[in-house]
């Protein structure tokens, strides 16, 4: 099977290529993707795999395995940015001003190129494999849009995989990461009220810069002694607004910023504790507050039992010395996380860097990689699949009459252990 994916995925590599440039070309902001939508479609169409729109700009793709199973879903997200592209490339944007600056045009044409692979070999299938091509995953967040509208359901969804392009990871390696991979990105604004009046009779008025320095104080002093060392937490206050007039007291200061958490416990601790030390302050300075919360995604936790089989899977057919476990989670964010909720789920990296040459940036104008990758976007994802829908419960190993030249016309006949 792995010589199979591997044949495959090379024969393919130049139709990812063109769907990656043409989505290159051609990006669209979140719950805007109509044009990657319909050649999404028209390409699953034309390789004859059932396929509908979901919540917008979302679709979703069935292949039907020749034997009865369970479900997997693979997921890729197609939403580009609003970011100027200064790279000069033959498929440079032809939208001024939207970039894919994260690597989502990858995701998509690498899911397509599983696609192919899997709809190649879909007879010697125990189950059903789900593509999830998603829409707006740099915004709203539209992972759970098409769970609200039956992703998960007709047929049941048993397990999910995913991927993202890593620039801190070199070309040709794969990361897994066991539990906590991706923070929750909350952010909160706070309106402090106080009592404006004349900066030389500061008796007479209540400060409320004053009391918002104070908070800022206190939420560090939250995070270190408040908060299980072991579970990190960070907020990070990042505007700051208050008066006009550099001898007047303003009656309201405002301020912003994020909280990231790996943990749900952390995460509802965090907020919790803000706004009551920011009551404490507003009631012992005479001061009234608004304290407006705004929750995100959650964070992203991978489940143990699929990573351990997607590590295996990747390592199987990589080689141990190309899959890495990723030591530290990040505190970046990632929705994939509403899937990993609801149905057990590991994501995991394909690694884009290239020795001798600048570390790409995510969101950065100048974010670039080889088309190269792609083999191993669709290489892996097709793999873990095979392996998740062909296991079994009690036993070390799948095995069954599989036939290469269906596939391939090669004349070859053998037994695929999995």
């Amino acid at each position: 099977m792995k010589e199979t994916i591997q044949q495959l995925a090379k024969q393919y590599l130049p139709e990812m290529v063109a769907a990656r440039r043409h989505f290159h070309q051609n990006p669209e902001l979140a719950n805007e993707e109509f044009e990657t939508q319909r050649y999404v479609q028209a390409f699953l169409t034309n390789l004859g795999i059932e396929n509908f729109p979901l919540a917008g700009t979302g679709v979703v793709g069935l292949i039907h395995g020749g034997h009865p199973g369970k479900t997997v879903l693979l997921r890729a997200d197609m939403d580009a940015l609003p970011v100027l592209e200064a790279v000069d490339i033959p498929y440079r944007s032809s939208v001024e001003g939207l970039m894919h600056a994260c690597g989502h045009d990858g995701h998509t044409a690498g899911l397509m190129g599983a696609a192919m692979i899997l709809n190649d070999v879909k007879e010697h299938l125990h189950g059903t494999v789900k593509l999830m091509f998603q829409p707006a995953e740099e915004t709203t967040g539209g992972a759970q849009p098409m769970i609200d509208a039956g992703l998960l359901e007709n047929p049941h969804v048993d397990a999910a995989f995913g991927l993202h392009l890593g620039g801190h990871l070199e070309h040709g390696k794969v990361q897994v990461r066991y539990g906590a991979m991706f923070g929750a990105p909350d952010e909160f604004e706070v309106t402090i009220t106080g009592r404006g009046g004349h900066a030389a009779s500061p008796e007479q008025t209540i400060d409320p810069i004053s009391v918002a320095v104070q908070f800022i104080q206190n939420a560090q002093f939250i995070l270190t002694r408040r908060i299980d060392p072991v579970k990190p937490a960070l907020v990070s206050f990042t505007t700051i607004h208050a008066g006009e007039g550099l001898n007047v007291i303003p009656q309201t200061c405002t301020v912003g910023g994020t909280i990231r958490t790996l943990y749900p416990e952390t995460r509802k601790t965090v907020s919790a504790l803000l706004e009551a030390t920011l009551e404490s302050l507003c009631t012992v300075n005479g001061a009234t507050y608004d304290f407006n919360y705004m929750p995100s995604y959650p964070p992203l936790i991978n489940d143990d039992a699929m990573t351990r089989l997607a590590h295996q899977s990747l390592i199987n057919y990589f080689g141990e010395d190309t899959v890495l476990e990723q030591e530290f989670p990040s505190l970046g964010a990632e929705d994939f996380a509403y899937l990993a909720l609801a149905v057990p789920s590991s994501y995991y990296y394909v690694g884009i860097y290239e020795n001798g040459k600048p570390e790409p940036i995510h969101h950065h104008p100048e974010f670039a990689w080889n088309d190269d990758v792609l083999e191993t976007t669709s290489a892996s994802l097709a793999t873990i699949a095979i392996d998740y829908l062909n296991q079994q419960d009690n036993f070390g190993c799948l095995f069954y009459w599989f036939d290469v030249s269906m596939i391939r016309g090669v004349e070859h006949h053998g037994i695929i252990y999995l």
